[in-house]
């Protein structure tokens, strides 16, 4: 199938352009700061690792709400996903994505006026599954197949939520709660996801919403239309959460080999075991995609708290 008229953006130059375009118009942006907690309604007081900050309302767009109220973690499923950048080939003129499994993904890019071959592809559920760098390693043997003599430049993952029902959300982090907004559950199509989940709080804040705002709204009745979907995932939560803990007792393989570390496996949000990612150097919790560095600080939600100390 072919799409017409499509357009590739480089997303730091855009994420630059907005946040340029928002300063302009007074507002500041922080980078750096984590947010661990939020509390009351009238202000909304942020605790950071950098102080406290108040507002009348809060976005949180973290793809995973960092605050549990609400449980969107039962109805969200975190899945990685990887990229590897090439040169000295010629990247083909368009953009692609395959129809068959495992997904494929090609773009073009620049650096320093040479053209850049992007291969994306190789998605899974966070936590599960091969080791990571097995993803990694099937991209390059496949470009290898079909662009002889590439050369690798870079290679990298990222992590996105899809939802039970397949659209993102946006609007109250609970019913009524219009001092505490989420926006999240891209499916990996942040690029019109995540503009839609935008202009959907902007109205609402603004009082000028769009006519098809209802459809992301995180708590309406067609919610329902994804209680199978959201059945299925927390089930196979359940068996990660029991795995976990049965794998070192039988003596499982685990995904990659651990480094020596002196924190604790035990995810600090609802008690799963984490596993190691040996191409991120990172614990990953295959419940709800909870990430932690090596040290055990906090990479991703929905944890706040990083790993035990042991």
């Amino acid at each position: 199938m072919r799409l017409d008229d499509q357009v590739q953006t480089d997303p730091v130059a855009l994420t630059t352009a907005l946040t340029d375009a928002a300063r302009a118009q007074g507002a500041t942006v922080h980078e750096g700061v984590r947010v661990l907690g939020a509390s009351g309604s009238g202000p909304v007081r942020l605790r950071t690792d950098a102080g406290e900050v108040t507002a009348g309302t809060v976005v949180l767009a973290t793809g995973m709400p960092i605050l549990d109220r609400g449980g969107f973690f039962t109805r969200m499923e975190p899945r990685r996903s990887y990229l590897v950048s090439f040169r000295g080939v010629l990247p083909p003129d368009g953009m692609f994505l395959s129809a068959d499994q495992p997904s494929r993904s090609l773009r073009a890019a620049e650096r320093d006026g040479e053209p850049l071959l992007l291969v994306g592809g190789e998605g899974h559920v966070t936590g599960r599954g091969a080791a990571e760098s097995t993803h990694l390693d099937r991209l390059r043997d496949w470009t290898a197949r079909h662009w002889p003599g590439a050369l690798e430049t870079h290679a990298w993952s990222a992590q996105d939520h899809g939802t039970a029902h397949g659209l993102p959300f946006a609007g109250p982090l609970l019913p009524g709660a219009e001092h505490l907004l989420v926006a999240g559950g891209y499916s990996k199509w942040g690029f019109t996801n995540g503009v839609a989940a935008a202009m959907a709080l902007a109205g609402r804040l603004t009082g000028r919403q769009p006519g098809w705002v209802d459809l992301l709204e995180p708590w309406r009745g067609r919610e329902l239309a994804g209680a199978g979907e959201a059945l299925r995932l927390n089930a196979t939560v359940g068996v990660h959460l029991v795995g976990g803990w049965l794998r070192p007792l039988l003596g499982g393989p685990d995904a990659g080999a651990e480094p020596r570390h002196d924190v604790s496996r035990v995810c600090t949000h609802l008690g799963g075991a984490v596993r190691w990612n040996d191409a991120e150097r990172s614990w990953d919790c295959p419940l709800h995609g909870s990430r932690f560095a090596e040290d055990g600080s906090v990479l991703d939600a929905p944890a706040t708290c990083g790993l035990r100390r042991v």
